[in-house]
């Protein structure tokens, strides 16, 4: 329980009562959760509130995606949530309790989901080290056929990509122009990227005509988040580091080194900024528009690891396995003029009075001990009474 007064507002947190381990934001006010307490639910970020159905998996749920918006069944947009329970649910985001359809093909922990922006293709990466592309039905209807009979559709997997992965697939991405590639990375610290629609490896350019390949070297361990710009692709990792590769070359250009696990990573290019989240729950946002990079704010914003980020707008969104989602302006922070450690003006005077009641108790606790080792009759030990005390710890010892 969150018990600093500051952080209890800071972000205008949303409560979701479940480990948020990915979430999608959707139509302007919505962000669809994925959560370890087994749900998959949606948020509404205009209120602050989660509704009360939800998808039910047998396991965590690690990630979720929304379908393209002309793509729904009775009106409702569909989501798909991915999980332990080595199955992607389909489900009305007006009626999270209705499995329309299953995607079963995974022999492992469903790690991670995208949706393609504009078709109905859904792409997942499994803890069994392979990637699966599923093509849905062309219209969303078909998906309601068994409604009747109570048991959602199964789909299997279009096309099954493996070999090239020697590790847990954690996290897919799609270039965020055309979402003509896809990008894939994992425990094997490498990256590769495939042909969106066919799954075919994309091919190399320069020294690597063969194909498209991030070597593990720059990253020591897991990539654990993939984002893309127009020119250049972020990875984030267990290493303590951030890298921004360019696309072409793929050469890392930045390094964005920090002290504990990268656990999320953010481009946002319009800004000139970048923002990491880390295994302790700290935001940085790194000036990489000119010269090195450099950190101008950060956030204490979570008590426990950020688990995603995600921008719409000017806002970004972070998640957190402290079970809150919470919401920052991008120009707000990046402007702030109060130093490094961001604080939002309304909540100024709020910390100022936190710090000096933590002062005040500092002081009071400081000349207790003070009077307590002016009269050590108050807490010190007899002569007599060391003695006892000495005689039972070697009876506890003895035993």
């Amino acid at each position: 329980l969150e018990r600093d007064p500051v952080r209890q507002k800071l972000g205008d947190p949303l409560r979701t009562g479940g480990r948020i381990l990915g979430f999608e934001l959707f139509d302007n006010d919505k962000a669809a959760l994925a959560l370890g307490n087994h749900l998959a639910r949606v948020a509404d970020l205009e209120t602050n509130s989660c509704s009360k159905p939800a998808t039910k998996h047998a396991g965590p749920v690690t990630g979720v995606a929304v379908l393209d918006r002309s793509y729904t069944v009775d009106g409702s947009r569909i989501a798909l949530s991915a999980s332990w329970d080595k199955t992607v649910r389909l489900w009305p985001v007006d009626n999270a309790r209705h499995t329309l359809a299953v995607l079963v093909g995974h022999s492992d922990f469903v790690k991670c989901v995208v949706a393609h922006p504009s078709l109905p293709l859904v792409y997942t990466g499994s803890a069994d080290k392979t990637i699966m592309i599923w093509k849905l039905p062309e219209l969303a209807d078909t998906l309601t056929k068994n409604r009747d009979k109570g048991s959602p559709v199964e789909l299997r997997p279009f096309r099954i990509i493996k070999g090239q992965h020697t590790g847990q697939i954690y996290t897919l991405c799609l270039d965020s122009v055309t979402a003509s590639v896809l990008y894939s990375s994992g425990s094997d610290a490498s990256v590769r990227a495939w042909n969106a629609q066919t799954g075919d490896a994309l091919p190399g350019k320069g020294d690597r005509l063969d194909e498209w390949y991030i070597p593990r070297g720059q990253h020591k361990t897991n990539i654990v988040d993939i984002k893309v710009t127009e020119t250049e692709l972020w990875t984030a990792s267990a290493d303590g580091t951030a890298v921004g590769w360019d696309l072409e070359t793929q050469s890392a250009d930045i390094v964005l080194s920090h002290k504990s696990d990268v656990t999320a990573v953010l481009p946002i290019p319009q800004a000139g900024v970048v923002v990491t989240g880390t295994h302790n729950g700290d935001i940085y946002v790194w000036r990489t528009s000119a010269g090195s990079p450099e950190i101008i704010r950060e956030i204490h914003a979570h008590t426990d690891d950020i688990t995603c980020l995600k921008a719409a707008g000017r806002m970004f969104y972070s998640a957190s396995l402290d079970e809150t989602l919470r919401v920052w302006d991008i120009m707000d922070v990046v402007k702030f003029q109060g130093g490094l450690d961001y604080i939002p003006p309304e909540l100024a005077e709020l910390k100022s009075n936190t710090n000096a009641d933590r002062a005040e108790v500092s002081g009071n606790k400081t000349q207790d001990k003070s009077n307590s080792n002016n009269n050590p009759s108050s807490s010190a030990l007899t002569e007599e009474e060391e003695r006892e005390l000495a005689e039972l710890m070697s009876d506890l010892d003895d035993m």
